[in-house]
C-alpha cells in the first residue's frame, strides 16, 4: 500500500513544496520595503491625520486618471512612444505617487476586488482585456492599475518644515528642488526616474495643480471635520476608504515587534501565509471567518500591494480557482 502510485505522487507534491516557492513574488524581501513605506508615512505624519478632502480628490480625480493614461501609453510599441516623447516626455519607467495619494493608494488597494470593481466601473479608467465570463470581475480579467514601483512614494521637505521625520534620520532624500528637497522612497535610481516621470506626466495633465500637499498640521484638528460630501466622495464605489486609513494606521505599531526584522521570522510567516491559504481550501476554513496573525497578514497585504495581478494568479493557482478576499475590517485577533 505504501508504494501505491497516489502515496508516491503526494510524496511528490510535499517533496517540491519544500524546493519551490509558490509565489510568484519575493516577499520576504518585498515586506521589508512594505514596512519602510509605513514607517516613512508615519514619519511624516500622513497616517497621524485624517485624509483630507484635498487628498481625496487628488487620489480619485487626478491620481487613477493619470495612471490609467500612463497605461495606455504602455499600450503603444516602443518605437511610437520615443516618436512622441518630446511632447509628452513621459518614459516606461513607471510611476511614483505623492505622500498623500500614496497613503490612499495603498489603502485601496488592501480591498482587491471592491478596488478592481471600482476601476472597472469607471469608464475613464477600465480596459477589459475579455469580457468575463463570471458575474464575478477578475483581475486577471480586468487591466488593473498596478503601484509600479510598489511601496514608493514623494514627498516634497521643506528645509524649514518641522516634521518628525528629519534630513538627519533620512537617507532617502535624493533631489533638489526649489527650496527644499524631494524624498523619494525606496531610494534606487529606477525609483527616482520613475517619480520623476509621474511629475512630468501630471503637469501636462493638470497644469494648474500642485503635485505635492503640504505636510498635514497633526496638531490641527480642524481638518478631521469633514462634510457630508466629503464622506459621499471619499466611498468609492462603495468602500470606506477613511475608515480603512484610519484601521491601516495602527498596522505599523502591529508588525514593529524586532522579530519582524529577523529573516527566520520572516521566512516561517511566508510558511504560514502559505499554509494559512490552503486553510482556506478545507471545508473548516471555507465556512467560517479565519483571521490571521499579524505574522501571516504581513505577507498578506505584501502579497497584495506589490502587485493585485499576479496575487490574484498566485491565489487561483493554490485555491484552486478560487481568489482570497481581502477584509481589513476584521481585526479580532483573540484566541
Amino acid at each position: 500500500i505504501s508504494n501505491s502510485p497516489q502515496i508516491i505522487i503526494q510524496t511528490m507534491k510535499v517533496a517540491t513544496a519544500k524546493t519551490t516557492s509558490p509565489f510568484s513574488l519575493d516577499l520576504v524581501s518585498l515586506s521589508k520595503s512594505h514596512r519602510d513605506f509605513l514607517k516613512t508615512l508615519h514619519g511624516l505624519g500622513i497616517t497621524q491625520s485624517v485624509p483630507s478632502s484635498e487628498s481625496v480628490r487628488r487620489y480619485l480625480d487626478l491620481w487613477l486618471p493619470l495612471v490609467a493614461e500612463y497605461n495606455n501609453l504602455c499600450c503603444y510599441s516602443l518605437e511610437k512612444v520615443d516618436k512622441e516623447k518630446g511632447a509628452i516626455g513621459v518614459e516606461l519607467v513607471g510611476l511614483v505617487p505623492p505622500s498623500d495619494v500614496a497613503w490612499l493608494w495603498h489603502c485601496h488597494r488592501l480591498a482587491p476586488r471592491m478596488y478592481v470593481e471600482y476601476i472597472h466601473n469607471q469608464p475613464r479608467l477600465a480596459t477589459k482585456h475579455e469580457e468575463s465570463k463570471t458575474e464575478e470581475i477578475s483581475v486577471a480579467e480586468t487591466k488593473t492599475l498596478e503601484a509600479d514601483p510598489p511601496f514608493a512614494l514623494q514627498h516634497y521637505h521643506c528645509k524649514d518644515n518641522n516634521t518628525e521625520y528629519d534630513e538627519a534620520k533620512s537617507t532617502e532624500i535624493v533631489e533638489e528642488k526649489g527650496e527644499g528637497k524631494v524624498l523619494i522612497l525606496p531610494h534606487t535610481a529606477s525609483t527616482a526616474a520613475a517619480a520623476t516621470n509621474a511629475r512630468v506626466l501630471w503637469e501636462k495633465m493638470y497644469p494648474s495643480e500642485s503635485f505635492f500637499l503640504p505636510l498635514p498640521d497633526t496638531n490641527d484638528k480642524s481638518c478631521v471635520t469633514l462634510t457630508i460630501q466629503d464622506e459621499e466622495k471619499a466611498n468609492p464605489g462603495g468602500f470606506d476608504l477613511l475608515g480603512s486609513a484610519l484601521r491601516q494606521k495602527d498596522f505599523l505599531w502591529q508588525i514593529s515587534d524586532p522579530n519582524f526584522d529577523e529573516p527566520t521570522f520572516l521566512a516561517k510567516g511566508l510558511e504560514n501565509y502559505h499554509k494559512f491559504l490552503i486553510l482556506r481550501t478545507t471545508p473548516n476554513g471555507q465556512n467560517q471567518i479565519i483571521v490571521p496573525t499579524y505574522q501571516i497578514d504581513l505577507m498578506w497585504h505584501t502579497h497584495m500591494l506589490s502587485h493585485l495581478g499576479k496575487y490574484d494568479s498566485d491565489c487561483r493557482h493554490i485555491l484552486d480557482g478560487k481568489t482570497l478576499h481581502h477584509d481589513d475590517s476584521l481585526t479580532d485577533r483573540s484566541e
